[in-house]
C-alpha cells in the first residue's frame, strides 16, 4: 500500500536559501583609494617645517623682504596584480537548470566570489600595513592602553586617551578643516565595550535612543566620524567536506585586545591634501578592458569549463606618519 506522506519527494526550494554575508569592507574608509594610470610613480609630499616656521618679519623701506621657500621629499608605490578565479562546469550550469535543482546562479555567483576574495585581500592587506605601522604615538604597533577601555575598568582612559591622540596630532597641525577629517577606527569588540563605559553612558542618558551608534560617540568626542570593522577571515585549510571554520580578525594587533586609530582622512584627493595613508589602485590596459577592476572570462574547452577571474592592480602605503594615532590592548592587557 502506498503511503501518502511518500508520495512527495523533496527537492530544493526556489525562493529562499541560506547565505553568510561579510559585514562592510572598511579599508577605504581608512586609506581612500587613489586611482592612477600608472604601475610605478613617485607621491609628492611636502615637509612641515617650512610651514609652521614663524620667519615672516619687516621689510624696510627700500630693502628686501625675508626669503624662504619649501622643500618636498616624495613617496614610492609600486602596484601588483591581485586575481582571483572561479571555474563552472557545464555540468554545473546545466544542472543548475533542472526543475529540482538548488536555486543557483553559478555565473553570477562565481564573479560575486571572486570579487569578495579580492576585496577581503585588500582589508587585510590595508589592515595589517596599520596596524604594524609606527604612527604620531611613536610605538610600533601602538600605544598600550593596558586594557582600561574596558567598561569595568578601575580607572578608565579612553576619553582621556582620545585627548591625548586628539592633542598630538593637532601639535603636528593636524586638525578637521574644509577637506580633512578626524577619524577614530575602532575594533567592534572596543567599540562594544567602549559604549558601555558609564561615563559614556552618562553623556546620553537623556536622549532617546535605545544603545549609542558610531555617530553619536563621534559627536561626544568631537570628531568627525566613528569607524567600527567587524571583518573576518577564514584560515583554516580547506579540505573536501568544506566545513572547516577558523574565524580570524582582520582589524587586530593582539589577537582579541582591541585597537583603535584615530587619523586625518580627506574629504576629496588631488594638490596639496592630507592624508595618513593610500590606496593605489592603477589602471588596466585598454585590451583588458580598461578600468580599475578587471573582470574576465575565458574557455577551457577540454575542462568542459567557464572560468570567471576578477583582479586589481593595487598598493597600499603610509604617507603621513603624523597623521594618526594608534592604541593597543585596549580592552584587554
Amino acid at each position: 500500500m502506498v503511503i501518502g506522506k511518500n508520495i512527495v519527494t523533496a527537492s530544493a526550494l526556489k525562493n529562499a536559501s541560506i547565505f553568510y554575508q561579510s559585514p562592510e569592507f572598511l579599508a577605504e574608509q581608512v586609506f581612500p583609494v587613489l586611482q592612477t594610470n600608472a604601475p610605478t610613480m613617485k607621491i609628492t609630499k611636502y615637509l612641515p617645517a617650512d610651514y609652521f616656521r614663524n620667519d615672516a618679519d619687516v621689510r624696510g623701506e627700500g630693502g628686501e623682504a625675508r626669503r624662504g621657500g619649501f622643500k618636498t621629499t616624495e613617496v614610492s608605490y609600486s602596484t601588483v596584480e591581485t586575481a582571483f578565479a572561479v571555474p563552472i562546469t557545464d555540468e554545473l550550469r546545466r544542472n543548475a537548470k533542472k526543475q529540482s535543482a538548488q536555486p543557483l546562479q553559478p555565473d553570477i555567483e562565481a564573479i560575486e566570489l571572486a570579487k569578495r576574495k579580492v576585496m577581503l585581500k585588500r582589508e587585510s592587506e590595508v589592515a595589517s600595513l596599520i596596524t604594524t605601522a609606527t604612527w604620531a604615538d611613536g610605538a610600533p604597533g601602538g600605544s598600550d592602553a593596558n586594557g582600561q577601555w574596558a567598561s569595568d575598568a578601575g580607572v578608565n582612559t579612553f576619553v582621556a586617551d582620545i585627548r591625548t591622540a586628539l592633542q598630538v596630532l593637532r601639535s603636528k597641525g593636524i586638525v578637521s578643516g574644509a577637506n580633512m577629517e578626524i577619524r577614530l577606527l575602532v575594533d567592534d569588540l572596543t567599540f562594544d565595550q567602549v559604549t558601555e563605559i558609564p561615563g559614556v553612558k552618562e553623556q546620553f542618558k537623556y536622549t532617546s535612543a535605545e544603545s549609542i551608534t558610531p555617530d553619536m560617540l563621534a559627536r561626544m568626542l568631537k570628531i568627525d566620524k566613528v569607524i567600527v570593522p567587524s571583518v573576518i577571515e577564514n584560515t583554516a585549510r580547506e579540505t573536501k567536506a568544506g566545513t572547516e571554520f577558523t574565524a580570524s580578525r582582520v582589524w587586530k594587533i593582539n589577537g582579541t585586545n582591541g585597537m583603535a586609530l584615530l587619523y586625518a582622512y580627506p574629504k576629496r584627493l588631488g594638490l596639496r591634501v592630507m592624508s595618513a595613508g593610500l590606496i593605489i589602485n592603477d589602471k588596466f590596459d585598454e585590451e583588458e578592458g580598461g578600468g580599475h577592476e578587471r573582470v574576465m572570462k575565458w574557455r577551457e574547452a577540454s575542462n568542459h569549463q567557464d572560468v570567471y577571474e576578477v583582479g586589481e592592480l593595487r598598493d597600499q602605503l603610509q604617507v603621513c606618519a603624523e597623521a594618526g594615532y594608534m592604541f593597543k590592548d585596549t580592552i584587554v592587557t
